[in-house]
């Protein structure tokens, strides 16, 4: 294991790492193989606070919650500042410190598991490593602070795979709040997008239409969208007006092609293949199921 930095530890810090024996069985447990805690920790005001490693074996994430840094790594310097996560796969060279102005007050966790190259994958960062802005919210930091009690506190099986699992969450958090600090750094807002698309299920709105709310091309705004949700957004429209379509058929007794008009479908047959397309099973059947 890459073990954290010997930066000696103020009175209000945390360092935590995880006995060798608790390693072992998160690896063999089925709930916690894929990803757990190896070791973590919380450094305020971390004044000479520095890391360098030529090689290392965990993973690594680093949030700053306050103060300022830096991060060296893959030839290219990153200045961090509070909001700011660094993202670390195991193997990846690297160094990094708080600013000696303006120290960073940092939480940090060394983690691993079979699962932890998908995660990285999600957060674009295969074998390499970088800084990016995700935002300070209580959410994040608290989620941190929780797993902080859980490993140093807390020894017991069920709290382990608790943590493996906040630690789950923890990473797919940051995934979030990072697409949502790049779309408020720019024009495009998915959330104004979902909005216009709730407005627009009684009709049958077209991929031209929905790009015209983010003044772009068709497929400049196809490609953005995706690349921000992992859907396109003509099919995230599709899925919103089925998950309507399928609130009518169970909620009132509306025929097919009553249902079918409330969405904008002028053709019932064409509806229903869409609702197939999307829910896997034909209107009628759908409202069947209500009487099972």
């Amino acid at each position: 294991m890459s073990g954290p930095s010997d930066w000696p530890l103020p009175e209000d810090g945390v360092r935590f790492i995880v006995p060798h024996s608790l390693v072992s069985a998160l690896q063999n447990n089925d709930l916690t193989r894929g990803l757990y805690l190896r070791a973590m920790g919380y450094y305020p005001n971390a004044r000479g606070h520095y890391v360098n490693r030529d090689e290392h074996t965990d993973d690594l994430v680093l949030y700053c919650v306050g103060g300022e840094g830096s991060l060296s790594t893959g030839g290219q310097t990153y200045q961090v500042a509070k909001g700011d996560v660094l993202l670390l796969p195991r193997g990846v060279p690297h160094s990094y410190g708080a600013s000696s102005e303006r120290p960073w007050t940092v939480y940090w966790m060394h983690f691993s598991g079979t699962d932890a190259e998908a995660f990285w994958r999600h957060l674009g960062c295969i074998g390499r490593g970088f800084a990016t802005q995700v935002g300070v919210t209580a959410r994040l930091s608290g989620s941190m602070e929780s797993l902080i009690k859980i490993a140093s506190r807390d020894l017991l099986e069920n709290s382990l795979i608790y943590g493996s699992n906040l630690l789950r969450e923890i990473l797919t958090l940051l995934k979030v709040m990072r697409d949502k600090s790049q779309e408020s750094s720019s024009s495009f807002s998915v959330d104004a997008i979902h909005a216009f698309m709730h407005k627009s299920l009684h009709i049958d709105l077209d991929l031209d239409t929905l790009a015209q709310t983010a003044n772009m091309s068709r497929h400049a705004f196809s490609r953005r969208y995706k690349t921000l949700t992992g859907v396109s957004p003509y099919r995230y429209y599709l899925y919103l007006k089925m998950q309507r379509a399928c609130q009518l058929l169970d909620a009132t007794d509306q025929t097919v092609a009553q249902v079918a008009e409330v969405m904008g479908y002028r053709d019932p047959y064409y509806f229903s293949r869409v609702f197939r397309q999307i829910i896997g099973m034909p209107p009628s059947q759908f409202r069947k199921k209500r009487y099972d």
